[in-house]
């Protein structure tokens, strides 16, 4: 082994025994463990909770169409060692004898479902996924009553008659779509040629079911995105336009943040130990070369002592990293489904990236510096770096950081927002610390000696004492963020869904049944929405200019040249009032002196066909067809459980056409009987009970809770030691200037008093300006990411400003407790 390598591992063997090496060992060590526990235990969480959710498609993928896809896709499928399941469905008159009724088919392969529990009531007995021989038929039970039919008896479905040998208790894929055209039926897609209802220009859906590993199911989508026509849709269970989806899609963003807030802490902490580290071996560099070592000597005598640091931490990162990521598991067992969700190899290799990248990147400006060190510095003293150059040394940092966020979130704009929005907010933070470190001195000035002696020592070390206050900022910040995200944001996701949110939705109510149901609501005393009016009708111009022929929702007819439209019929509805969970953008909402008729659009639908306040839309309501004008433009809560309408009239428009009237309503475990006695005597009024739904969006909530507390323990951890490495950076020179002071003759009362009132001064500062920063942050969290109201937060100041006096000053009073107790003359001896 040569001199250098010899020279190197001794070093590194010597500084382990003392302990020279424990902050920037931490650093690395907390950098690993803490992205792979984070990404680790983000993927578990969010694996388990997509897959507990996957049953309310049946599947793990969908391939939808409004024709049937190639052979070839299918086989493809195949030869990825997918699971594949069929459905076809459509609209089709039922008949039992003289009784019938429009009835939602669906036409099922053998291996219906992949993923979820089908319950169907056969002889008494509740059966789990049976399989549906041909010429058999399943029913809702709504079927039943409405044709006065039981299990054994023959109905018609076109051409084909089937035997009803079933009832359905419980569909996994069952559409919650609160416009449902009729009970559903189930049928085995064998038998859907004899009935001879599919003809030309039936509007069907097509949906090929998959289930298989997500390694495999992307290995597929990648050979079958080049290939998707424009009528095939590939999606999964957070592509839906749902409740569900969208609490998915936002729990993903929950835990996202959560992750990224304290992997941006980890990374903080290691890039100020490594300038530490880099200042305190400038001495004995400066003896190497003093004694004849040159630059290429020290370069790799130190590359092989960074990397032998490095590779020690990151192994230690990596078990300590598995372990908490484990103990968070354990915590969450009950919460996860039954299925086990293994941990992929995701989590250790960029965790080792993280431990490479935070090693090398951050240690680039150090390293140099330190090796330029020049032998005669030991006599002239360790200069600074100028700001300019500090400037230009602090670049691979921020690549290094960003490179941590893009591989932790995949995302370049968040990644590149988190960037910019940090460098104004060093930016601010170091032009305001300033300010109040100015202002703090003129105060100090009238005050005692402690107090005056402290602000002078903050003023000294203005430039150092702004890259403590960015970092320890930064800490504060980063913090208050991740409570404000565990006590605040998610409390008010979870009020979304209070314990009486409606879970049932009652249908098809006419006229005449109106007032029947009121009577029966108010006297069960039951929660509900009013009661909607229902109009079906088509948008067919705006503005006089022609809607786009659809063939279907994902398909336009491409021979009729026209203007953009919504491709299906809308459920419209007319109201005097505003609905409760709608917020108008622009424009004025109907007055009922105004006899001009109107509607109002949803804001999502305006923006995607480009309709404007004034525009003129023009509907068809069976043969007859009006315009009327926007006047207004609404925003619409779609997770409120209520029933939410694109487009909203005023009276005038619409109450002369035949509707019926819709009513969400939260009914108790203890009313549902009574709610089925009431509806069996209304066999014309459905009901649609969506209790799965919302207790898998309550499940959703409370995992991703869970999961930002053990994830918030780890930011706590990571902020304390950001801020005790800044602590430990200033060690040395404050050790000169007790030295300095102590020989003048200061007492130990007035240093410890001056020392411990300079960090609660510079944690007290830090605090304000990380509440200000986090109230910014929030803001945007608020208004932008989650798409949530915009509120305050100005209890979190005052926390952030106690906390970071009280943290910071016990910090500084820790660390520099030794040093206070030491003798005038050690100190002397340990400064020379």
């Amino acid at each position: 082994m040569s001199m250098w390598a010899k020279q190197s591992l001794r070093l590194f063997r010597h500084e382990l025994k003392r302990g020279e090496l424990t902050i920037i060992a931490f650093a690395i060590i907390l950098a690993v463990a803490t992205v792979f526990s984070l990404s680790g235990f983000s993927e578990r969480i969010e694996s388990a909770l997509v897959t507990k959710s996957n049953s309310f498609i049946a599947a793990d993928r969908i391939l939808q169409s409004s024709k049937p896809v190639s052979d070839e896709k299918l086989q493809q499928a195949n030869s990825f060692q997918l699971e594949q399941a069929q459905q076809l469905l459509f609209s089709s008159m039922v008949f039992a004898g003289d009784e019938m009724l429009l009835g939602s088919v669906k036409a099922v392969s053998n291996n219906y479902p992949l993923i979820g529990e089908l319950i169907i009531e056969k002889d008494n007995q509740s059966l789990i996924n049976p399989t549906l021989a041909p010429g058999n038929i399943w029913v809702a039970p709504a079927l039943l009553t409405k044709m006065g039919v039981k299990v054994g008896d023959s109905i018609e479905l076109g051409a084909a008659i089937f035997t009803i040998s079933g009832v359905i208790l419980d569909e996994p894929d069952a559409s919650f779509s609160v416009f449902t055209r009729g009970p559903r039926v189930l049928i085995n897609i064998t038998d859907v040629e004899k009935t001879k209802v599919i003809q030309p220009g039936s509007r069907l859906t097509y949906r090929y079911l998959f289930a298989g590993d997500n390694e495999q199911l992307d290995s597929y989508h990648e050979w079958l995105k080049p290939n998707l026509t424009d009528s095939e849709r590939w999606r999964d269970i957070k592509s839906q336009q749902s409740p569900l989806a969208n609490a998915l899609n936002r729990a993903e963003k929950y835990l996202s943040l959560a992750s990224m807030l304290g992997i941006i802490l980890a990374a903080v902490a290691v890039s100020v130990a490594s300038r530490r580290y880099g200042q305190r071996h400038k001495p004995m560099v400066a003896v190497f070369k003093a004694m004849g070592a040159n630059t290429r000597y020290i370069t790799k005598l130190y590359f092989l002592h960074w990397s032998s640091l490095a590779a020690v931490s990151i192994v230690i990162g990596l078990l300590i990293g598995y372990g908490l990521q484990q103990i968070g598991m354990s915590f969450m067992t009950e919460y996860l489904p039954d299925e086990s969700t293994s941990l992929s190899l995701h989590p250790f290799i960029v965790a080792t990236v993280t431990g490479v990248i935070c090693a090398t990147a951050f240690a680039v400006a150090p390293m140099r510096d330190l090796i330029a060190t020049n032998a005669l510095s030991v006599i002239r003293g360790f200069k600074q770096q100028s700001s300019g150059h500090a400037v230009i040394s602090n670049i691979p940092a921020f690549i290094a950081i960003f490179a941590l966020l893009y591989l932790f979130s995949n995302d370049w704009f968040l990644s590149v927002g988190l960037i910019v929005a940090g460098l104004i907010v060093i930016g601010v933070i170091m032009l305001l610390a300033s300010v109040l470190v100015n202002l703090g001195r003129k105060v100090g000035s009238q005050a005692g000696q402690g107090f005056h002696l402290a602000m002078a020592n903050l003023k000294r070390r203005g430039k150092q004492n702004n890259v403590q206050l960015v970092s320890f900022t930064i800490s504060v910040m980063l913090l208050l963020l991740m409570l404000v995200v565990r006590n605040d944001l998610i409390n008010e996701w979870q009020q979304q869904l209070p314990d009486d949110v409606p879970n049932q939705f009652m249908i098809n109510i006419n006229k005449q049944q109106l007032e029947p149901v009121a009577t029966f609501l108010e006297t069960q005393k039951l929660a509900a929405s009013d009661l909607y009016p229902i109009v079906r009708g088509r948008l067919v111009a705006i503005n006089d200019e022609k809607i786009a022929k659809e063939t279907s929702k994902e398909e336009t007819d491409k021979s009729d040249q026209g203007r953009q439209g919504v491709g299906r019929e809308l459920s419209l509805t007319w109201l005097n009032n505003l609905p409760k969970n709608n917020t108008l953008v622009s424009g004025q909402w109907f007055d009922e002196n105004d006899d001009k008729q109107q509607v109002s659009i949803e804001s999502q639908v305006a923006e995607r066909l480009d309709i404007k306040l004034g525009d003129e839309l023009s509907f068809n309501i069976g043969s007859k067809k009006f315009t009327v004008p926007v006047t207004s433009i609404r925003e619409v809560d779609w997770q409120s459980m209520q029933p939410n309408f694109y487009m909203i009239f005023s009276p005038d428009v619409l109450e002369d056409f035949p509707s019926t009237y819709i009513a969400s309503v939260h009914v108790p475990k203890e009313n549902k009987q009574e709610l089925q006695r009431f509806m069996s005597q209304y066999p014309t009024i459905s009901l649609i009970d969506v209790d799965a739904m919302i207790n898998q969006l309550k499940s959703v909530i409370e995992q991703v809770s869970l999961a930002v507390e053990f994830i918030l323990a780890l930011v706590l951890i990571a902020g304390s030691l950001v801020l005790f490495a800044q602590v430990q950076a200033s060690m040395e020179e404050r050790e000169r200037e007790l030295a300095i002071l102590r020989t003048l003759g200061a007492k130990g009362r007035l240093l410890t008093s001056a020392t411990v009132l300079e960090f609660v001064l510079l944690g007290l500062i830090a605090g304000f300006l990380g509440a200000v920063a986090m109230e910014v942050g929030v803001y945007v969290i608020q208004s932008k990411v989650f798409e949530m109201e915009v509120s305050w937060h100005y209890q979190y100041w005052i926390l952030g400003m106690v906390c970071g006096a009280v943290f910071v000053g016990l910090l500084g009073l820790i660390a520099c407790w030794r040093l206070l107790k030491l003798s005038s003359l050690t100190l002397i001896k340990r400064t020379l």
